[in-house]
């Protein structure tokens, strides 16, 4: 039986018409008071399992007490911890094969799906492969919908992200769920349509969906692969770091900030979401309360790795890592995520990085 969704407030995917800084107006929610999910009952499948995302969810989830089953088209990276916890079960799932799907919520008996299968695109993959994007990114959620509505799940949780605030003006404060825009690449515009498509799915379904805008995650087990060709700025510069270099690290852009967020706490907010009896929004923010700007990033690393050097440069073609003014994210709010998930914690900036380094230091050494 579905839960009822009578105190569901829908997200406006558009910034408000006029001024865009003008004061928005928040109506209070109160979460509703339902028992707690009991997590011994529950099977979750967690697409994407094997991506960096994917494994910190199964870490979180499992740390919960919650059996997984680990969706994955290869392999699973046994080396990684949250692999090989017992709770876990690795299954082989493609979700561009829409039956191989399908018959996988149906036979193992799903109740909630997290859904985090993705490519992360580079703009060369995103000009020369566009249909494995989308393929995977579109049609992917599409068929994983279609599993959670035929095996009647009780919460289907789309991780999305926070590349539908690109272009948001910094000096308008906090990004609210109400103040996305209209995508400008095809990563962006895969994220809106499939939010849109959750929302279609609820309303005309009954399917409980709630999407999760990640903001820039950075933590354990993030590592290139064919899904994820574009690694976060922290795990760059701390691989440059770590490397003998004979002269400091050229950086660009030094003013750019970004929500930069530990990816342990965003999974956190995600399996809480995911487990919720009933959140009251379709869509919430998953970052950091405050942008950081690189040269704050790296005061940071400096403070955590001995040797770390670095030296500014005006031009970014003369660098060895660069941020430009299009990559300068707002910071998010996140009242709605605070209402429904009050005990979660998020770590700032140099307590993510220190956490991060000590990780580095004991499973990559």
């Amino acid at each position: 039986m579905f839960p009822e969704r009578g105190n569901r407030r829908r997200s406006q995917a558009t910034l408000p018409t006029g001024n865009p800084c003008a004061k928005r107006a928040w109506p209070e929610v109160t979460a509703a008071q339902d028992p707690p999910v009991d997590r011994g009952e529950e099977t979750v499948l967690v697409t994407g399992a094997n991506g960096f995302v994917g494994l910190n969810l199964l870490d979180q989830l499992t740390r919960q007490g919650v059996r997984v089953l680990a969706g994955s088209r290869r392999p699973p990276d046994m080396d990684a911890e949250p692999a090989q916890h017992h709770l876990v079960e690795w299954v082989s799932c493609d979700v561009t094969n829409r039956r191989q799907l399908v018959e996988l919520v149906q036979h193992r008996n799903v109740t909630r799906i997290l859904h985090a299968a993705a490519v992360t695109p580079t703009p060369d993959i995103e000009q020369g492969d566009p249909a494995r994007v989308v393929d995977v990114n579109l049609v992917g959620t599409v068929n994983a919908l279609e599993a959670a509505r035929l095996g009647q799940v009780a919460r289907f949780l789309f991780v999305s992200s926070s590349v539908l605030y690109r272009g948001f003006p910094a000096e308008c404060g906090r990004a609210r769920e109400g103040d996305a825009l209209p995508p400008d690449n095809l990563y962006g515009v895969c994220k809106n349509a499939c939010e849109n498509l959750c929302r279609q799915y609820a309303e005309n379904c009954g399917l409980s969906t709630v999407s999760a805008r990640l903001g820039t995650a950075y933590g354990p087990w993030e590592r290139a692969s064919l899904s994820r060709s574009r690694m976060s700025a922290v795990t760059k510069l701390m691989t440059m770091g770590a490397e003998r270099r004979a002269r400091p690290i050229r950086v660009h852009g030094l003013k750019v900030a970004r929500d930069y967020i530990h990816v342990s706490d965003a999974c956190a907010a995600i399996a809480g979401l995911a487990l919720h009896p009933r959140p009251c929004w379709d869509v919430y923010n998953v970052s950091s309360e405050e942008s950081f700007p690189l040269q704050d990033m790296l005061a940071a690393l400096q403070a955590e790795m001995p040797g770390f050097r670095w030296e500014p440069v005006d031009d970014p073609r003369a660098s060895d890592f660069a941020f430009l003014e299009e990559d300068i994210r707002a910071p998010l709010d996140l009242s709605r995520l605070r209402s429904d998930l009050p005990g979660w914690r998020l770590r700032d900036l140099g307590s993510g990085i220190a956490d991060f380094a000590a990780w580095r230091r004991t499973n990559l050494a």
